[in-house]
């Protein structure tokens, strides 16, 4: 009876063990994935300024859609976004140049590198 108890107990542990894994690596699964979805605000960083410009961002897979707005570069679409191994890409279609920001999610902001062909730079966001 003993034996038929402890192996009962063993039983139960692991199993709750086991759901409790699930449930935790579901739900930061869920939590990471959509991680990059809403509204940022973001500063494009020169050697002289930073020009601020809001990012609306919208995952999908690891696709990534939106628009963006700004006084300085004027508003659009976000064109070939990704989202994949943490690492952010989108182009937007400025009223100077097309631009490309890559970057990655760190400490919840986000960070990288922006490329205008001529100028180049550092650019990070906050969420609201």
């Amino acid at each position: 009876m003993r034996l038929k108890t402890s192996l009962i107990l063993v039983v139960f542990t692991l199993f709750a063990v086991a759901f409790s894994a699930s449930a935790t690596t579901s739900w930061q699964h869920k939590h990471n994935a959509d991680a990059i979805s809403g509204e940022w605000d973001a500063g494009l960083i020169t050697d002289d300024n930073t020009f601020q410009m809001t990012l609306k961002l919208k995952l999908e897979g690891t696709k990534v859609t939106g628009s963006f707005e700004s006084s300085h570069l004027g508003s659009g679409s976000i064109n070939n976004g990704s989202w994949a191994n943490n690492k952010l890409t989108i182009s937007l279609e400025t009223s100077h140049a097309p631009l490309t920001l890559t970057g990655t999610l760190q400490t919840g902001k986000l960070a990288g590198e922006w490329d205008a062909g001529h100028m180049q730079g550092k650019w990070e966001a906050k969420k609201r």
